[in-house]
């Protein structure tokens, strides 16, 4: 601090205009000081924003609940294939085949031949029904029965243990695309026959069987149309559905939301129709 000096009174007035400059400085240095210490809480609470948004991020990587309609629906979907899995089977077939005369020095004029279809048990003792041209011109019919189903890929049974079982043809009909297998099994789960069950445009639908060879799988689609004739010069319609339905996959179910059959799948599309899903009605099969 300065104080008046015992000096002259220039040297006085030298010293008041310094310590009144002293106190203007203090002055206008005060708002800084008190910002400089009221730092620290700003620190803090742009940490505890930091944390909160970290918090936010984290929630917001998480998927979010499905809504309840949707949850029901895969519910529903889940527990309706548990249901009829177990009544469908795989069809093995042996047979012999003429072979294509793509090379005029091959000999022989037939080979053995492998096939795999699908197949809907309809009664507990071991009856089963298929496609006629899936086990058309067969030596041996064997059915492989389903794996118990799995929820998780390491869980599932070896393909050695599965039950195959020889089976016996009963009845053939070609106009209908219809046969009757049976199995020396009781016992068995069965699926029932819609035949009075109306089928309307738009319905859902699932198809169950053996794709190319990839037993019990299954797809689901919508009825396309109910009742399309794709030869005009035979009596047969079928049902048309867009569900996903490939080679290995004729013989096997086509069931409702109630899992009910409304029909039987054909992997391949009848005379003078492109690729399409089709389905043989349940009224044809009773």
């Amino acid at each position: 601090m300065f104080f008046p000096a015992c000096g002259s009174k220039g040297q006085g007035r030298v010293s008041l205009f310094f310590l009144a400059a002293f106190f203007c400085s203090l002055w206008f240095a005060a708002p800084s000081l008190g910002q400089q210490m009221a730092a620290p809480p700003a620190t803090a609470g742009s940490e505890a924003s930091k944390a909160d948004m970290d918090k936010a991020k984290a929630i917001g990587t998480r998927p979010a609940e499905a809504p309840a309609v949707l949850q029901q629906l895969n519910s529903a979907i889940e527990q309706l294939t548990a249901r009829i899995s177990p009544a469908v089977v795989q069809i093995l077939v042996t047979g012999y085949g003429a072979v294509e005369e793509n090379n005029r020095g091959q000999t022989a004029l037939i080979t053995r031949e492998h096939a795999i279809g699908s197949g809907v048990i309809v009664d507990p003792d071991g009856y089963i029904m298929t496609n006629a041209h899936v086990v058309e011109g067969a030596q041996r019919i064997h059915v492989a029965l389903p794996m118990p189903s799995v929820d998780f890929p390491d869980r599932m049974a070896p393909v050695g243990k599965q039950r195959i079982v020889e089976a016996r043809l009963i009845g053939l009909h070609k106009d209908t695309d219809l046969a009757l297998l049976k199995i020396d099994q009781t016992g068995l789960p069965t699926l029932s026959l819609g035949t009075r069950r109306p089928v309307h445009q738009g319905q859902l639908v699932f198809a169950m069987g053996s794709p190319e060879g990839l037993e019990n799988s299954v797809t689901m689609g919508v009825v396309s149309s109910v009742a399309r004739q794709a030869d005009p010069s035979r009596p047969m319609v079928y049902i048309q559905t867009d569900a996903p339905i490939n080679p290995g996959n004729s013989g096997g179910p086509l069931v409702d939301s109630d899992g009910y059959v409304v029909g039987l799948t054909l992997s391949f599309s009848p005379p003078r129709v492109g690729a399409r899903g089709w389905g043989l009605p349940s009224r044809h099969e009773s």
